[in-house]
């Protein structure tokens, strides 16, 4: 009579296998922290640019007579947690659980954004033009060493 020899894995099999799908498993888990990073840094980036345009389409429907040169967009380097030139500056939140709803806060601890704009003569020496700057920053820190922030411009003729 013939022995035969039993089917199945060794336990030095297994443990290998169970080796490879832990190595796995933390890899995907990497990825998992990396994508939610991103997505929170392209949420920033979405609320930052929505508050810029906002403020563009502000001041670009009011009447030519009542634009008034002035403003600042905030310090270079700057995270938006030094006032700009008043008048020309606010501090914004944006509600996540309400459907990201936007609004102006005078208290800055209260505020996720700091929005600056700038409305000066056209650099390039044309009468009747306009340049309107907004820069918007996060208040929040970033993923990186610096905050999220956006800088829109337009030009506005008044012809």
């Amino acid at each position: 009579m013939r022995h035969q020899r039993e089917a199945g894995f060794t336990l030095l099999e297994a443990l290998i296998a169970a080796l490879i799908l832990l190595v796995a498993i933390v890899f995907v888990a990497q990825l998992f922290v990396t994508a939610m990073q991103q997505n929170r840094t392209s949420r920033e980036s979405t609320h930052a640019t929505a508050i810029a345009q906002s403020k563009l389409e502000e001041i670009n429907a009011m009447p030519l007579e009542k634009l008034v040169y002035g403003g600042d967009l905030g310090e270079k380097q700057g995270a938006g947690d030094k006032p700009g030139t008043p008048g020309y500056f606010d501090f914004l939140v944006v509600d996540d659980v309400d459907s990201d709803k936007i609004g102006v806060v005078n208290d800055r601890s209260k505020a996720n954004y700091a929005r600056f704009w700038k409305i000066e003569p056209d650099p390039g020496g044309w009468e009747g033009m306009y340049r309107i700057t907004v820069r918007v920053v996060s208040l929040q820190p970033g993923t990186t060493t610096s905050r999220e922030e956006v800088t829109l411009s337009t030009i506005r003729a008044q012809f």
